[in-house]
């Protein structure tokens, strides 16, 4: 990029602008690291490291939903063990919030979090389960005072 008298060199592509999306995620899920799809389609042995999914969003420039792995190697060794220790009940909690069983959810989450205190994500799915049933609360309130 560049005119007759000044070059610049710099990337432009689809790949690099979902790159900058999942890595600006890492700040709000207070992770070290996140992957796509396509990333981790292409590690040789990715049990090898330690993953587990994390969620699915939409980010800014896609259509579509993109799925979030993070990669906890990094983590300190209590949190990594944590993660690893409670990787099935974190996946079996993210299913049910899927499927927006937010109190079920909420208590898997909670699980998570007691015997991992330094998991900010179990954390966060409990925060956002709190808040689902609090809006469904009150948007039965509202129905229920409309009658």
């Amino acid at each position: 990029v560049g005119g007759q008298n000044r070059m610049d060199g710099t990337v432009i592509s689809d790949a690099v602008n979902l790159a900058s999306r999942v890595e600006s995620l890492t700040k709000n899920y207070g992770v070290s690291l996140l992957i796509t799809p396509s990333t981790y389609s292409r590690l040789e042995n990715p049990s090898q490291y330690a993953i587990r999914t994390l969620d699915t969003v939409k980010v800014k420039g896609k259509s579509e939903l993109v799925t979030v792995y993070e990669v906890f190697d990094a983590d300190p060794p209590e949190i990594k063990e944590g993660k690893l220790a409670t990787l099935e009940l974190f996946a079996e909690a993210r299913a049910i919030y899927w499927e927006r069983k937010f109190a079920e959810a909420a208590r898997l989450f909670a699980e998570c979090w007691r015997q991992n205190p330094g998991d900010a994500v179990a954390k966060m799915y409990w925060e956002r389960c709190e808040s689902a049933l609090l809006t469904r609360t009150k948007i039965k309130d509202r129905l229920h005072n409309l009658h």
